[in-house]
């Protein structure tokens, strides 16, 4: 998928917002660092998965659980790849 990014909440998580996403942003995790930066275009393939701070903070180093409220127990992507486009 494009979008835009819209926030970092860490070097690993970021936020992509989109007019063709159901609810508008998605959540992206990447184990590769850093995160691109808002407003930056990214095409990001990768696999949706179903987002649970508890499971993935380890894996994901995602910190403090408050940025991540709204994505809990929704889609997110695992990126396996991610392209910035400038």
């Amino acid at each position: 998928m494009t979008a835009t990014v819209e926030r970092v909440i860490t070097d690993t998580a970021f936020v992509v917002r989109d007019a063709d996403l159901t609810d508008g942003a998605l959540l992206v995790l990447s184990p590769a660092s850093p995160a691109p930066e808002p407003p930056q275009l990214v095409t990001v393939r990768g696999t949706v998965i179903q987002f649970s701070h508890r499971d993935l903070d380890d894996r994901y180093r995602l910190g403090s659980g408050g940025p991540y409220r709204t994505f809990e127990g929704k889609h997110a992507l695992v990126a396996a790849e991610v392209t910035v486009w400038e």
